[in-house]
Parts: C-alpha cells; structure tokens; sequence
C-alpha cells in the first residue's frame, strides 16, 4: 500500500528534518553533495524558506516518533528568478530510500509547477549527470529537454546534462491548466 502523505512548504522551523533528509540521500548524488562548496548545512542555509527558494517536502500523515527526518518521503528544492524573473531552478530532489517508486518525486514535481506558474514562473531550469539514466530517463518523461552539456565536468566521463521546461498557466472557468511548450 502506497503511504498516505501530503506536500507543503518548509519553514526554517524544518531545518534539521530537512539537513537530516538531505544526510540520509547524500551518496545518491555524484559527487554526494557533503563534498560539495559549503557541504549540505550551507544548501540547507541558503535554500530553507528564503525570499527566492525553499523545499517542498512530501511528509507521512502518520509518522513514526523514532524518524529523524519527521516524516519526510520527499523533497524538490528550487530557487526562483534564477536566469531572470520568470525561471526557476531546481536545485535537489530525492525521495527516501524506503519510499522509491511510488510516485513521490514525480508528485513534488508536477505540484511544484503548478507552485511555480502561480508565480509567473515560466521556465524551469535543472542539471543532472550522464551516470544518472534514471534521473534522466525521469526529467525527459516529465517534459524536461536537454539544452547543455558539460563534458567531463563531474569527472573523466560524467558529464552535467542541464535540462529545461517551459510551462505557462492558464486559468479556465477558475480551474488551473498546466501547458507545455
């Protein structure tokens, strides 16, 4: 049975559930993001509930008091007005190793459009690297093309795949329209 769960912003209030979500993926991502500029507390620091970027987080309705991360499944980071005033980046999504497959990621993604078009946010930008062939697999699903690549830039043959999607909003009959171009 799929878990029961709903998506909301953070607030700096979540910022160790957040930093201990983000402990719990780290390896996923190559190379993992401890090993990056500032480590995962400055992402947290600069992407937890500011004026231009947040998380959205997909939590359990019922949670276990023993979970380090208060119930988080599901995480996409994004930062606004990254190229200009109508784009988007983002700048992290994972789902709990526990809880893959179930349509988590894909949720946040599709609920941070909407989120984001809301905003006049038109175009949203994101990378991945070439040794990633389900996260590649799963951005070209969701519409994302590829627009850049950086050879070699993660390391001798890995490659940054920088994706992008355009989206505008349209409102009919006071119900919100995703389309794609």
């Amino acid at each position: 049975m799929d878990p029961i769960y709903s998506i909301g912003e953070t607030s700096k209030a979540d910022y160790l559930q957040v930093r201990r979500f983000i402990e719990l993926v780290d390896t996923d991502f190559y190379p993992p993001l401890s090993e990056r500029g500032g480590g995962i507390p400055e992402r947290v620091d600069a992407g937890l509930d500011t004026h231009e970027a947040n998380f959205l987080v997909a939590r359990l309705e019922e949670r276990d008091s023993l979970d380090h991360t208060d119930g988080i499944v599901g995480m996409v980071g994004y930062t606004r007005n990254w190229k200009s005033d109508d784009s988007a980046y983002i700048n992290f999504l994972a789902t709990h190793p526990q809880h893959r497959n179930q349509g988590i990621s894909r949720e946040l993604c599709l609920r941070l459009e909407e989120f984001l078009g809301e905003q006049k946010i038109k175009r949203i930008y994101l990378c991945t690297w070439s040794s990633n062939p389900a996260a590649i697999k799963f951005y070209e699903k969701l519409g994302y093309y590829a627009y850049s690549v950086v050879l070699d830039d993660r390391g001798r043959g890995i490659n940054t795949i920088y994706y992008k999607k355009d989206i505008s909003i349209t409102v009919q009959n006071n119900n919100i329209r995703l389309d794609y171009r």
